[in-house]
C-alpha cells in the first residue's frame, strides 16, 4: 500500500476539506448531496496512532464541517461512527501482516473490486447515520433512503475522481 507521511496527511486533510466547502456544497441535484470530505477518513493509514486519535480527528473534523454547513453535530457523529467502523472493517478485510503502519488503503493498491467493498459501506454507513439523525422520524423513511443512496453513489463517483491523478502517477 502507499506508505504516507504527516504532511501527506495534512495535505489530503487540507484537499478533501477544501473540495468540500468550495465545491461539493455547492454541487445542486434533487434530493442530493456530495460529502467528499469522507475521503480524507478513508484514506487515513490503517494504523495510525491509535483508534482513540483516530476518532478524536474524525470529530473534529466533523464538527468544521458542520460548522460550515450550519449543522448541529450529526457530521460529527456520522464522521465518528465511520472512521470506528473503518477500523473493524480493515480488521476483517486486510491481512494483520504484510502491511506497514504508515499505509493507505487506495485504489491503487486494493484494486476496484476490494476498495469498492471497503469504501462504498462506510460512505453508506456516514450518509445513513446523516441522513436519519437530519429526518429525525421514520416518517421520512423512504425518501430519506433515496437521498442516502442517490448522496453515497454521487460521492464514492467523487471520491473515485480523486483517486485517479494518484492511481496516474503511480503507473509511471
Amino acid at each position: 500500500m502507499n506508505k504516507v507521511s504527516k504532511p501527506g496527511q495534512v495535505f489530503n486533510f487540507v484537499l478533501y476539506l477544501t473540495l468540500q466547502v468550495a465545491v461539493a456544497r455547492f454541487i445542486v441535484l434533487p434530493h442530493t448531496a456530495c460529502f467528499v470530505y469522507v475521503g480524507f477518513f478513508l484514506l487515513l493509514p490503517r494504523w495510525q496512532e491509535g483508534l482513540t486519535t483516530l476518532l478524536l480527528v474524525s470529530f473534529a473534523v466533523g464538527l468544521l464541517v458542520d460548522i460550515f454547513f450550519n449543522d448541529m453535530g450529526t457530521h460529527a457523529f456520522a464522521s465518528v461512527l465511520m472512521v470506528y467502523s473503518r477500523s473493524l472493517l480493515l480488521k476483517l478485510m486486510l491481512p494483520t501482516s504484510g502491511y506497514e503502519a504508515a499505509t493507505q488503503p487506495t485504489l491503487d493498491h486494493l484494486g476496484c473490486k476490494r476498495f469498492s467493498l471497503f469504501a462504498l459501506p462506510l460512505i453508506g454507513l456516514h450518509h445513513a447515520a446523516l441522513f436519519f439523525l437530519d429526518a429525525g422520524s421514520s416518517l421520512y423513511f423512504f425518501v430519506t433512503m433515496r437521498k442516502l443512496l442517490s448522496s453515497a453513489l454521487l460521492t464514492y463517483i467523487a471520491f473515485l475522481i480523486t483517486q485517479i491523478p494518484t492511481c496516474l502517477l503511480s503507473r509511471r
